[in-house]
């Protein structure tokens, strides 16, 4: 088996000067670096708490360079069946941001990749893509997800958490 070396992952600011996004995004880690949208510096990042069951992490940054600048994102409820939604990454394959919109399907009960766990999940028709994991799912200015799989062998078919 080959060690990973390194992965790539989405998240967003929120309140009280943290950052949340996938476990998976930094389950193996040793360290992690973020980079804010529009900078190539790179900040050491702590991980405060790493909820592997619903797959979601939540990390800081003690440098306060790092927050200047930074509006959090506020969190809003669960989005409804035919709601538009835009999601927000930094997928695999370029160092812009990516913003794809789409509609959520369907609104239930599914079994996270991560850990298997048996959680609420909505899937929506907006591309996710490998390194989008973590990234906000957005409806009127408020978070209502995080992005966290896609099905390998669907088209269009994505989830958030």
């Amino acid at each position: 088996m080959k060690r990973q070396d390194s992965a790539t992952s989405s998240g967003f600011v929120i309140s009280d000067k943290r950052i949340l996004g996938n476990a998976h995004g930094v389950a193996f880690h040793s360290v992690v670096r973020i980079r804010k949208h529009g900078t190539a510096k790179k900040y050491i990042a702590k991980v405060l708490h790493v909820g592997h069951e619903c797959d979601l992490a939540m990390l800081t940054v003690e440098d306060e360079e790092f927050w200047k600048g930074l509006e959090p994102l506020t969190l809003g409820g669960v989005p409804h069946l035919q709601d538009m939604i835009n999601v927000v990454g930094y997928p695999t394959g370029g160092d812009n941001i990516s913003v794809t919109q789409g509609i959520v399907s369907r609104v239930g009960v599914g079994k996270y990749s991560h850990t298997e766990e048996c959680l609420l999940a909505v899937q929506i028709d907006a591309a996710i893509n490998a390194g989008n994991s973590g990234g906000p799912a957005i409806k009127q200015n408020h978070i209502v997800g995080v992005a966290f799989e896609t099905l390998d062998d669907a088209e269009n078919i994505g989830y958030i958490i």
